[in-house]
């Protein structure tokens, strides 16, 4: 300590000096709890942590010192006034608009900010320090950054004056506690940390806060590039996700600059709304090393966990799951043709149905098993997901593939054992158009087949788009018109006489507020004019033609022969200004035309959610017209009445249930569950 004392002519206070000799006097702590209780004096005795970090750059001169970074953009510990620090604890004066996420690496004893372009040293203690609040200079995303959604979160403190938030900091790199951070966000100004309790009341005073959150972490064994995943939550809802690397080396020296970026934005727009509906649990899909997919799970309480899927076996899976599902609607015939396994009414009989149930199920268990291979994995999933919830699954920005989550199926099957068939679960389906939950679960246990250990129909999915700055989440489609209107794109080659009793019930539910397009030209002008609630293609869904185009995507067939491509839908945006004001819900009633993985390239889903739509519902097979007409009907006949997206689907999956059709998996909403018409319902 004698030999810091006379570092760069600087001194420490009695108090700090009183707690450093009473440390260095304790011979009962090791290592680890010295450095912890150092580690504290440093954070609340500002001249000591100055004093120290001045000592370590002589120490270390060689190692860090040619790299440094001007001091005005590496600590966050207060300093005079002529150092130009920004000050420990929570600022003010911020507009909430100007609020952003901050990321940086700082050494873990002095706080000093590690530049960016540092390679950090293996086997080393950082900390990642977070804060939301106007733009630092030395975060790692600031010339990426995007305005943190704020101003419209449902304030949940006990005097209505700001957020909690969690804040979850994963890797499959530096070593990081699987932990939730409590983090409050008030009106205005930057967040803070306080000994509170998380959703309670303030007691704290203002100098018990910290601007900051401090995450300790330590770096690989290995070198090369390492990630981090930042997730922000706030009652289940990712609102916002960034993702950091940074380059390891066997010591620190200039290397590859670290860099974060945010990757995911779910900005909850509430202009009418009072509270932002509560996730049970929120799901994760980004990128890995080599092509992996990397699925975090983040239940109520601790991460549930991290799943690892290279990009072929999802692949693989989306192709197994639509061929059950094909197998499941239709078969083949002599000829080449498909023949239409369901009866007049879209039903099954029902030895079929129970055959279709089985067959689906055992690949849901296939999938269970694939997206959690370990017994320890799948426990924590049951934990989190034993009674019905509302999950939310959010991909990452320019993340392609979608994981098949409707089809996972939890109850344990055997082999080639006949299960036992739960008629518990069938009535609850007959008695109850909502019913998601079977009242005999507990007696389930192993070799038992019951519709309600299907995720799609036990819970309810919303995979909402990442949205570009500014854009909020929308929880309203259309207008607010006392008649809903809707735009039909649709196919003149579909049976007529079917089309004609479908455009006739969609009349009726639209109370005739219909504009009705066969062609491209009309399809283009009503979408210029948008004036529109609804927008439902009612068609075919083609792969390119030819021997030499390769499927890069799914074109969506009307007229005769008029095919539209995803990139048509974005040549057209200069058109639709007017979907900002509508932001219609479209409806994709066809085949394969929301496929996500990449062989769609840019897809309907996000060129539609480029085009301000509210959300896109879409199919993910072949359907025959008559399902695919009732399916439409009976969701947009639920719609207009004012039920929510998730609620409306969800009826009409068990509504097919109840027939022996499990092909209501088939449908996906990509959007919020909460998404629903606005204004004049009937």
């Amino acid at each position: 300590m004698a030999e810091a004392d006379e570092s760069g002519g600087l001194s420490i206070g009695a108090e700090a000096r009183t707690v450093l000799e009473s440390l260095l006097a304790d011979r009962t702590r090791g290592p680890e709890a010295f450095e912890r209780e150092l580690e504290r004096i440093l954070a609340f005795h500002d001249d000591f942590a100055d004093l120290w970090d001045t000592w370590r750059e002589r120490q270390e001169t060689g190692l860090r010192g040619a790299i440094e970074s001007p001091r005005a953009h590496s600590s966050d510990t207060p300093l005079p006034d002529t150092a130009g620090q920004i000050p420990e604890g929570p600022t003010s004066g911020d507009g909430p608009g100007e609020r952003v996420l901050n990321l940086c690496l700082t050494w873990p004893l002095s706080r000093r900010v590690v530049p960016p372009e540092t390679a950090l040293q293996t086997g080393r203690p950082y900390e990642l320090r977070l804060d939301i609040g106007r733009l630092a200079e030395e975060s790692l995303l600031a010339e990426q950054t995007q305005p943190f959604p704020d101003g419209e979160l449902p304030h949940d403190d006990d005097s209505g004056n700001g957020d909690w938030l969690d804040i979850v900091v994963l890797s499959d790199d530096f070593t990081v506690a699987a932990e939730r951070h409590p983090y409050f966000l008030p009106l205005s100004g930057s967040g803070w940390v306080c000994p509170c309790p998380a959703g309670g009341e303030h007691i704290c005073d203002p100098h018990h806060r910290s601007e900051y959150v401090r995450i300790p972490l330590t770096a690989p064994h290995e070198s090369g590039p390492s990630r981090l995943r930042v997730i922000v939550t706030h009652q289940g809802n990712q609102l916002q996700s960034a993702s950091v690397t940074a380059w390891v080396a066997s010591r620190e020296r200039p290397g590859v600059p670290a860099s974060a970026i945010v990757d995911f934005t779910l900005t909850a727009g509430f202009s009418a709304v009072a509270a932002l509906p509560a996730r049970s649990v929120g799901i994760r899909v980004g990128h890995g090393a080599k092509g992996a997919l990397i699925v975090d799970v983040l239940g109520t309480g601790t991460p549930v966990s991290t799943f690892r899927l290279t990009e072929l076996l999802v692949l693989d899976v989306l192709n197994q799951t639509r061929n059950e599902l094909d197998h499941v609607h239709a078969e083949p015939t002599s000829n080449g043709a498909a023949r239409n396994r369901l009866l007049p009414g879209n039903r099954k009989e029902t030895r079929e149905a129970v055959h279709d149930l089985l067959r689906l199920a055992r690949h849901g268990r296939r999938l269970l098993n694939l997206l959690a291979p370990h017994a320890e994995q799948r426990a924590r999933l049951a934990r989190a997901l034993n009674a019905p919830a509302e999950i939310q699954i959010c991909r990452e920005s320019s993340q392609d593939i979608m994981f098949p989550w409707a089809f996972v199926y939890d109850i344990p099957l055997a082999g080639d054992d006949a299960p036992r068939v739960c008629t518990a679960g069938d009535r609850v389906v007959a008695a109850d158009l909502d019913a998601r939950e079977c009242p005999d679960s507990d007696n389930h246990g192993y070799n038992t087949l019951c519709p309600f250990g299907f995720w799609g129909f036990r819970h309810l999915i919303e995979q909402p788009p990442s949205l570009l700055s500014g854009r909020r989440l929308p929880l309203h489609a259309g207008r607010g018109a006392d008649a809903p209107h809707m735009t039909v794109a649709r196919s003149l080659t579909l049976d007529e006489h079917l089309s004609s009793q479908h455009m006739a019930a969609l009349r009726e539910t639209f109370r005739g507020e219909i504009t009705d397009c066969a062609n491209r030209v009309t399809l283009q002008a009503a979408f210029a004019a948008g004036q529109h609630d609804c927008v439902y293609f009612y068609c075919h869904g083609r792969r390119p033609d030819g021997p030499h185009k390769r499927a890069t995507t799914t074109m969506l067939e009307i007229g005769h022969d008029d095919r539209i491509e995803p990139s048509a839908l974005t040549d057209w945006e200069t058109g639709t200004a007017g979907w900002k004001h509508s932001t219609p819900l479209v409806f994709l009633n066809g085949c394969h035309t929301a496929d996500i993985d990449p062989t769609t390239w840019l897809g309907f889903v996000d060129a539609f959610s480029g085009l301000y739509a509210s959300g896109t519902v879409g199919t993910e097979i072949a359907v025959e017209q008559a399902l695919a007409t009732e399916v439409a009907e009976e969701f947009w006949r639920h719609f207009v009445a004012g039920e929510n997206v998730g609620t409306a689907l969800h009826r009409v999956r068990t509504a097919l249930l109840r027939k022996g059709n499990m092909l209501g998996l088939a449908y996906t909403a990509y959007c919020s569950n909460s998404l629903r018409l606005r204004g004049g319902y009937r």
